[in-house]
């Protein structure tokens, strides 16, 4: 029976974990290049029972211990791209990241709303200074160009070339800001458009539907603690006190 308050917990942990996630994604259904993510469970390790009361009887089977999140996976799905005709916003059409130096070092990201900071480089909204091929993208003054490979051209003269990704989905971590982190695995396939944006991969309705879901299941292992609690009461009150 403590078992069975044990499994119905982890169940409760699970789903609240679940939760905090759907609702990460939730709150980020309008922020551009966002990813997002779901939870990935896993069970405790299981028991061997063995019926220690005979010698030579086969293994009674196991015995499952609840359930754990073992993480948040980022699901890396086009999210729809929109025009905005502003010369430094990019959007990636297809599979690629786009690759920054941030405080914690090299991280990823498909945000592609950039700007310039003081010393003219180029940046995500963030403030992540946006990688080139050979360091970073300094601009100064006149029309800025954006070709479809990622090369930033200024006034006829090529001033770099915006380093483009992909990674290993299973690697991809959020980190947020829509910045993340991943093994690279090559250069990326995806096309650079300029004048466009990229939207978040979220799907309210979907999202919604998952929410309802964690809410019922939150409520069957609420339950179940406490029909199991219930019958430990009794056990304790009425069955005790028959001697």
């Amino acid at each position: 029976m403590i078992r069975g308050l044990y499994i119905s917990a982890t169940g409760l942990l699970a789903e609240s974990r679940r939760q905090d996630v759907i609702a990460n994604n939730l709150a980020n259904v309008q922020t551009t290049g966002f990813r997002r993510s779901e939870t990935q469970t896993r069970p405790f390790s299981e028991m061997l029972l063995h019926n220690t009361g005979l010698r030579g009887t086969p293994a009674v089977g196991t015995l499952a211990m609840g359930t754990e999140v073992a993480g948040a996976r980022v699901i890396d799905v086009q999210g729809p791209i929109t025009a905005t005709g502003n010369t430094l916003d990019v959007a990636l059409s297809g599979t690629g990241f786009i690759s920054v130096q941030a405080e914690g070092g090299r991280r990823y990201t498909r945000a592609g709303n950039l700007g310039l900071d003081a010393q003219g480089r180029l940046t995500t909204a963030d403030g992540a200074v946006v990688e080139g091929q050979s360091g970073p993208i300094v601009l100064g003054q006149g029309a800025v160009a954006i070709g479809a490979d990622g090369t930033v051209s200024q006034g006829g003269a090529v001033r770099g070339r915006i380093r483009l990704v992909t990674l290993d989905p299973e690697s991809i971590r959020a980190e947020g800001q829509s910045r993340l982190t991943g093994t690279e695995r090559g250069p990326a396939t995806a096309t650079v458009r300029q004048g466009f944006l990229e939207g978040s991969s979220v799907e309210t309705v979907s999202e919604m539907v998952d929410l309802i879901r964690v809410m019922r299941s939150f409520e069957v292992n609420q339950r179940a603690m406490r029909a199991q609690d219930e019958t430990l009461e009794q056990a304790v009150t009425k069955v005790g006190a028959i001697g």
